[in-house]
């Protein structure tokens, strides 16, 4: 409920430029071939196959093509280290028993398996990552 709450109201900030000032850009978007949008905003599909933003995942993990953690979804994997994803949905829940976090949210990225917009789990990001991603991230549908 936290995490929807903050994800509104920063949309919203962000919306009418309260939040990042007038241009809406995130301090977090890389340069180079990213596309202006207010974090929490959904993104098209254009936008979502341009933007990406950075975050380091504490381990290797498994990709999803629905966002959820069955085994009937696995595609491929996520190498640990500096990734980037697209935007983030809600999906099943998933607890990660190693860092004892859980939640609903899921990323959108391509995995180190040559699976292209599947789904990982937020709670393999590290601190600032699990911290800031609803802020950084556009929802996506």
């Amino acid at each position: 409920m936290y995490k929807t709450f903050r994800r509104t109201l920063f949309g919203a900030l962000a919306a009418g430029g309260l939040l990042f000032g007038a241009t809406g850009v995130s301090a977090a978007q890389p340069s180079g071939n990213t596309a202006a949008h207010a974090p929490g905003a959904p993104l098209t599909a254009q936008a979502a196959a341009s933007s990406k933003v950075y975050f380091n995942t504490a381990r290797t993990q498994w990709t999803h093509y629905t966002p959820d953690a069955q085994s009937s979804s696995h595609a491929g994997t996520l190498n640990g280290g500096r990734n980037y994803f697209y935007c983030y949905v809600e999906g099943g829940f998933y607890k990660n028993e190693t860092n004892g976090r859980g939640s609903n949210y899921w990323l959108r990225t391509d995995d180190d398996t040559g699976h292209r917009n599947v789904y990982v789990s937020d709670t393999n990001l590290d601190q600032y990552g699990w911290s800031h991603m609803v802020d950084l991230l556009p929802y996506c549908k």
